[in-house]
């Protein structure tokens, strides 16, 4: 089976990710390479619509290989990225008498990624986790690093911890089963690593950005993209696992998209495009503190009509609601965040050094 291999180093050792077209199968047999007896039992984590799309089928090939697999379906989608759904995930597997040596797989996109970590993380005080990312956002960006947790009302993921899996596979052919407007949200993700500094995605993109947000699924393209993006944040991640340095520019477009989440409700927007928008609004702030120009802005706004992202802010969401959430940002101190702002596509630069007011001018 073809598939390509990336390292990543962690304070607990490194792990591997392997990307490749139609790997899935080969998931029970690499259990048993890393040393899980087909006799432990391994929790299959994942939510309503990924369990009926490819969990049955991944429960029984694990089951036909020996193993005992306990599942355990999130409800789908990032209103119900709680400690609630949490705390049920705990009460199924703690009554299943779980065992450190047990390991999880989380199989599913960023919300299921991040709480069955999260999951892993404490059940235990730790037991084996490994990633089967099925979205774009999991597979290019969430699933590598070790961030896990959940949301809060006062703002998304406020509530987690680090902990590095064991491995992540990653096979692009679960993303032929998307619905088209989840697979363009996560090109918000892949567009934010070319505008970070990734040059080589840069130009792979500007060859093939209309293939990717086509309706047709291109198996190659697709995994040249996924490789391209897990080979980026493999590197950052490895230099910087606790986000004190480089791996903050990864946060471009976060900033103002996640507090656009919030304000939303976590409804009627999907995570890339959140980003998208962010990546605006960040180029607008820029602009505002003479870091950058308008044609930045404009850039950044052209990639995101080739992907068919959205490059309007919804009306009605004013900055009085998003500040609320600005303010609550995980990467805040002394109640102001580091922002990552463009100077033109393809570098970025971190700062603290403004006056809060200049926010404002990322929606004006």
């Amino acid at each position: 089976m073809k598939f390509r291999e990336i390292m990543v180093s962690s304070h607990s050792g490194p792990y591997r990710i392997r990307v490749g077209n139609r790997i899935k199968d080969e998931i029970p047999g690499w259990l048993v390479e890393m040393g899980f007896p087909v006799t432990r039992k391994v929790a299959l984590i994942s939510n309503v619509t990924v369990r009926n799309l490819h969990g049955n089928a991944f429960s029984a090939s694990l089951a036909a290989r020996g193993f005992s697999v306990a599942g355990f379906d999130f409800s789908d989608g990032e209103s119900y990225k709680t400690l609630d759904s949490v705390r049920e995930c705990l009460d199924r597997l703690l009554s299943l008498k779980w065992e450190r040596q047990d390991p999880v797989l989380a199989l599913g996109g960023g919300v299921v990624g991040d709480m069955g970590g999260f999951v892993a993380s404490i059940l235990l005080r730790g037991v084996p986790l490994i990633h089967v990312p099925t979205t774009v956002v999991g597979q290019v960006d969430s699933s590598i690093g070790g961030k896990t947790g959940v949301d809060h009302p006062e703002g998304k993921n406020l509530i987690g911890s680090f902990y590095p899996p064991q491995s992540v596979w990653i096979d692009p052919s679960f993303l032929e089963t998307l619905p088209l407007r989840e697979r363009r949200s996560g090109l918000g993700e892949v567009i934010k690593y070319a505008l970070i500094g990734n040059r080589e995605l840069l130009r792979f993109l500007d060859g093939n950005l209309e293939i990717l947000s086509g309706e047709r699924f291109d198996r190659d393209v697709w995994e040249e993209t996924i490789f391209l993006c897990a080979s980026h944040k493999a590197r950052i991640v490895s230099e910087d696992e606790r986000e004190s340095g480089v791996r903050m520019n990864l946060n471009f477009g976060h900033t103002f998209g996640h507090a656009l989440e919030g304000a939303m409700g976590y409804e009627g927007i999907l995570h890339g495009e959140a980003v998208g928008l962010g990546m605006i609004a960040a180029a607008r702030v820029a602009r505002a503190l003479g870091i950058t120009g308008e044609e930045t802005e404009e850039v950044i706004r052209a990639y995101l009509k080739r992907a068919c992202l959205p490059d309007r802010w919804p009306s009605g969401i004013s900055f009085d609601r998003l500040e609320r959430f600005l303010k609550t940002d995980k990467k805040a101190s002394s109640g102001r965040v580091t922002l990552v702002l463009p100077v033109r596509p393809g570098e970025v630069v971190r700062t603290r050094d403004y006056e809060p007011s200049v926010l404002g001018s990322g929606i004006a």
